[in-house]
């Protein structure tokens, strides 16, 4: 799931129902400066939404500033 593929395999579950979330996708966070991607996830038994902000590095910032 995400960026790291160190992640692979390891499960993220419901912050209410402790369920398994199901990753709905990634997407770019082009129009903002603090974050470069969102997922988005879901849970299958109550319905909640989760969407994850993975933040810009600093690098990337001081490019985008020039």
């Amino acid at each position: 799931m995400g960026l790291d593929s160190s992640n692979e395999g390891e499960e993220m579950n419901c912050w209410h129902c402790q369920t398994e979330l199901i990753w709905g996708g990634d997407h770019d966070c082009e129009d903002s400066v603090e974050w470069l991607i969102v997922s988005n996830l879901h849970c299958p038994n109550c319905q909640s939404h989760v969407d994850v902000y993975f933040p810009r590095e600093e690098e990337e910032e001081e490019d985008d500033t020039q």
